[in-house]
């Protein structure tokens, strides 16, 4: 999910933020629009460097936080929150993934505790 939210997060920066902003603004020559092209640009290069952002933290969580025979609920109530984010910005491949992800890693946490709660 992460490797994906960062590809997405630069590719919304460069197709959307510089080549299709320049390439309304080769098309529209006038001033007064420029103001509103230049806030567009800000928000959809905000947008990009947030999913790059996401990306980059899930992969460091994964990497600090996931282990064999550990839990955590938080790491899989911040994949399936972060899932919903996805729903809402209409992401749908992090939403597919996100929520495989979390929903198998709160059934892993279950199996390890019932594990343990048997093998004491």
């Amino acid at each position: 999910m992460g490797i994906w939210q960062i590809a997405d997060g630069v590719y919304t920066i460069v197709y959307y933020g510089f080549f299709k902003t320049s390439m309304i603004l080769k098309e529209i020559n006038a001033d007064s629009s420029t103001s509103l092209i230049n806030s567009e640009f800000i928000f959809i290069c905000s947008f990009g460097t947030l999913l790059v952002i996401l990306g980059l933290v899930n992969i460091l969580m994964s990497k600090k936080y996931i282990h064999d025979e550990t839990t955590s609920k938080k790491v899989g109530f911040y994949l399936c929150a972060q899932s919903l984010f996805s729903y809402f910005i209409l992401d749908i491949i992090s939403l597919i993934l996100g929520m495989s992800a979390g929903v198998i890693y709160l059934a892993k946490n279950k199996s390890i505790k019932l594990k343990k709660v048997q093998g004491s």
